[in-house]
């Protein structure tokens, strides 16, 4: 059960910094993150890739050749798309699809661009990515988190038996004299030495009072 426990805490902790990554990277550089949802970029990008878009720097229609996020409308992400530049006319580029036999109709201009890729997560990253910005999967984290972290690792130990001070395990421990457990007649000698005592000591007084 212990082992359950630990091994539960240590999954839920790293899926909870898996989850923080994809956040903190976008707090701190400013990315988002688009997820391919047409064939007209095939096979460069797959239906359900993930592209981290990096934010433009006003020269991204200057190169053909370059992969831009772009959208119909200036700044609305609702409408973006990737495609790549094609060529380059006065007022900006003409894009078209790696995977179109034809260009784009319209040109687009530099403030419809939303950004480039600046990675792309494929296949099983890609779904990994999709199912970790869902809250389903978030929450569920979260709570085997939580119960990995409140249930108590270790079972209840039983204390030792003691011993009182002074009792000791073996016949006569703690009391400084040794004596001879019953049977064995090992202390018999001594009993019968300390018995002659008295008898001698009286037959001498005997003796001197005649």
């Amino acid at each position: 059960m212990r082992a359950l426990i630990l091994t539960l805490r240590t999954i839920a902790s790293l899926a909870l910094v898996a989850l923080a990554v994809p956040f903190l990277w976008a707090t701190v550089s400013g990315d988002y993150y688009m997820t391919v949802t047409g064939v007209s970029m095939k096979p460069t990008y797959q239906v359900g890739d993930v592209l981290v878009v990096q934010q433009p720097t006003g020269e991204e229609l200057s190169r053909v050749g370059e992969p831009v996020i772009v959208s119909f409308t200036p700044g609305n992400r609702e409408e973006q798309y990737v495609h790549r530049v094609h060529e380059l006319v006065p007022e900006g580029a003409v894009l078209k699809g790696d995977g179109n036999e034809v260009v784009d109709p319209v040109p687009v201009t530099q403030d419809q661009v939303l950004g480039t890729p600046r990675w792309v997560l494929q296949g099983g990253l890609a779904t990994l990515f999709r199912v970790s910005e869902s809250w389903a999967a978030r929450g569920l984290v979260g709570a085997v988190f939580l119960v990995a972290l409140f249930v108590p690792s270790r079972g209840r130990t039983r204390p030792r038996d003691t011993a009182e001070p002074g009792t000791g395990s073996g016949t006569g421990s703690g009391t400084g004299i040794d004596t001879a457990e019953p049977g064995t007649g090992t202390a018999e000698p001594a009993v019968r030495a300390e018995a002659r005592v008295p008898a001698l000591a009286g037959g001498a007084s005997g003796e001197h009072r005649a």
